[in-house]
């Protein structure tokens, strides 16, 4: 998940830290060295390398690459994840600091196009893709609103949409604060969104288990229910794809509108 996984690690340390503010938090690796990632900057919980080196007493959270919380290891590209049913994402709601220069892509987009709900179809993950043609007729379907795509420089532009110039992550934050909805197969920004608020319908397919990334508030999960799902695979998988080509158009208008309805 990338930062998604910094977003949840957030999440992690701010559940801790809600319990007990006495200290700050500081996320470490396996090895227990403490670090950082650019979606923590500005988060005033969390301690970062230098004020532990500097003697600030905090207390650890552990959450890096091989020791993700919602992932039960050993695993490996052949086997695919298996998901710790014991660790709900939604339990461990991250905060995210912008920056006024990164709200204002927000503010900006709110100028200009009025209210929006903010899309992107671009995953690099095949399993998790929704086909194009159905963002385009989920636009085509909803002609009352307006849709502005974050765009990157691997995204494919959906016809009718307003295409936004590319953005970090962050920046991408910023675009997510003044949006009214998020429409998105599962992903970092998923988890950026429920930190920031904003009310989203997630499309999660076959291969992810909602029971553990998803849940939180405002959020419309669509997903595919069969025996062989949340399936957990790294690779190309048939299933995955058939069970994301599964999920219906009327079915995200319909969770879009009430998301929208209900905020």
């Amino acid at each position: 998940m990338g930062w998604g996984d910094e977003v949840v690690a957030a999440g992690q340390a701010q559940r801790r830290y809600d319990a007990d503010p006495s200290t700050r938090i500081a996320i470490t690796d396996l090895t227990g060295k403490v670090r950082w990632h650019p979606i923590w900057d500005g988060n005033p919980i969390l301690a970062t390398p230098m004020d532990v080196a500097n003697g600030e007493p905090v207390r650890f959270v552990m959450s890096a690459p091989n020791c993700r919380p919602y992932i039960v290891y050993p695993f490996s590209v052949d086997t695919g994840w298996t998901f710790n049913r014991e660790f709900k994402c939604r339990e461990h709601r991250a905060r995210i600091y912008l920056t006024p220069s990164e709200r204002w892509r927000g503010a900006d987009a709110l100028e200009r196009y009025g209210s929006y709900v903010l899309i992107e179809p671009y995953t690099k993950h095949d399993n998790f893709r929704w086909p194009i043609a159905r963002w385009a007729e989920l636009v085509a379907a909803c002609p009352d609103l307006t849709f502005v795509q974050h765009t990157h420089a691997d995204s494919v532009l959906i016809p009718g949409v307003t295409h936004f110039e590319q953005a970090t992550f962050r920046e991408a934050c910023g675009l997510l604060t003044a949006a009214s909805a998020y429409v998105r197969s599962e992903s970092g920004l998923c988890h950026a969104a429920a930190a920031l608020g904003v009310p989203q319908v997630t499309l999660f397919g076959g291969c992810m288990d909602p029971e553990v990334m998803a849940g939180y508030p405002g959020q419309e999960v669509i997903c595919d229910d069969g025996p062989e799902s949340p399936c957990g695979s790294w690779k190309p998988c048939r299933h995955c794809v058939d069970a994301m080509d599964r999920i219906d158009v009327a079915d995200v208008v319909a969770a879009l509108r009430r998301v929208l309805r209900r905020h």
